[in-house]
């Protein structure tokens, strides 16, 4: 019973801080995004109920960063507040071991896996694709239900696009100008009628004009100039809002983890089939974050922190900026420098989880951690500067 209640106690002063972590860091990301996406109110006119819908589904993206990176706060906070008052030095007179005050906390550890699992091998792919499919239709209405007759409209990049009539029921154009600026190029087009065709599967609009005539400017020569006479003539523009998307290939964030998996095998281009399996083994290696954590919260949070309670806090965004950078860099040299991805991503988790167990081990040991008390005094010495330049 008593150990019951001990683990009670010890799942709640870790969860309470994990949770408020998890809503604050989500938060700091939407904020984020929504500064850049309100923008579209202003300067597309997209509709508010489009941003809120572009903002769900950029959540799970969110979730993918926030949910370990929270537990491993919630572990830093919680368990250094019981380290710093004695409470975790109070358990173990009372005959409670290292083991039986990390039980918990690994069972919170396999929760926040799963839940880190499902976001990034299922939730997150999807939120990506349905993102990109709400802002095609957000770009498709824009470019074929906003134009207007004799109006110069600029719903394509580096695209000014006039048309003297517009049949919307048929989404033909007549009396078309074009004005299509390139680094290289500015061409000048007249075509008697044409139309805007989207291709959802490819995600790309096409603009189809029939007899015309196109003026091209080369930039960098003054007398290179072109005059050519068509019958029919495509441009496929970008619009301001899609600026992201791939026209051919769906980008490998977006596919299925089952249909990625079995598309690795098939793909012959060495540099794409690497850059799929950086992805793929990122999804399959990114549950393994909170038991990484755990291995590092608990002897760094249990060891008591002379530099306050904000120590434990920055000791965890050590931690996890650490974690991230060596992620971050085996997935650039899987992708840049082709290394297969056994060795740039699971070589270093291999090696964090024997360097975590061993600091746990000595931290059972009633043996402090040199890592430990080198950033704790660190810590102190910065304190101490900052208290000199205030009072000087």
């Amino acid at each position: 019973m008593f150990g019951t209640q001990i683990h009670r106690y010890i799942i709640r002063e870790v969860l309470s801080p994990t949770l408020l972590c998890i809503a604050i860091f989500t938060m700091v990301m939407v904020m984020g995004q929504a500064y850049k996406l309100v923008g579209l109110i202003i300067d597309k006119g997209v509709s508010p109920i489009d941003i809120v819908v572009l903002l769900v589904t950029l959540l799970p993206t969110f979730f993918s960063i926030s949910l370990p990176l929270a537990f491993l706060m919630g572990i830093m906070i919680g368990l250094g507040r019981m380290s710093a008052d004695s409470e975790t030095v109070a358990l173990k007179a009372a005959g409670v071991g290292l083991a039986k005050l990390s039980m918990p906390v690994f069972a919170l550890a396999l929760v926040f896996s799963l839940l880190t699992a499902a976001t990034n091998l299922w939730i997150k792919p999807w939120g990506h694709r349905a993102f990109e499919t709400k802002s095609f239709e957000i770009a498709r209405q824009k470019a074929t239900i906003g134009l207007q007759p004799r109006i110069f409209m600029n719903q394509f990049n580096d695209l000014t696009l006039y048309a003297n009539e517009v049949k919307s029921q048929a989404n033909r154009m007549e009396g078309i100008f074009i004005v299509d600026k390139k680094p290289e190029s500015t061409s000048w087009v007249f075509a008697d009628n044409g139309k805007i065709i989207s291709d959802e599967t490819t995600e790309t609009f096409t603009i189809r004009l029939h007899d015309g005539v196109i003026h091209r400017q080369q930039t960098d020569s003054a007398n290179n100039y072109q005059l050519i006479h068509f019958r029919n003539y495509d441009i496929q523009p970008e619009t301001s809002i899609m600026n992201d998307t791939v026209a051919k290939k769906r980008k490998t964030r977006e596919e299925r983890t089952g249909k990625l998996w079995s598309a690795i095998s098939g793909e012959e281009d060495l540099s794409r089939r690497r850059r799929m399996q950086a992805e793929l083994h990122l999804r399959l290696a990114s549950p393994l974050a909170p038991i990484l954590f755990v291995l590092f919260g608990l002897p760094f949070s249990m060891q008591s922190h002379r530099s306050g309670r904000s120590g434990g806090f920055v000791v965890g965004l050590i931690i996890f900026l650490s974690y991230y950078f060596l992620l971050s860099a085996g997935l650039t040299l899987t992708k840049e420098a082709l290394t297969p991805p056994w060795l740039t991503l699971w070589t270093p988790q291999l090696i964090l989880i024997a360097m975590g167990t061993y600091f746990l081990h000595q931290t059972s040991r009633e043996k402090p951690n040199p890592l430990v008390t080198w950033v704790d005094q660190t810590l102190r010495s910065l304190q101490k500067r900052a208290r000199k330049n205030a009072d000087s």
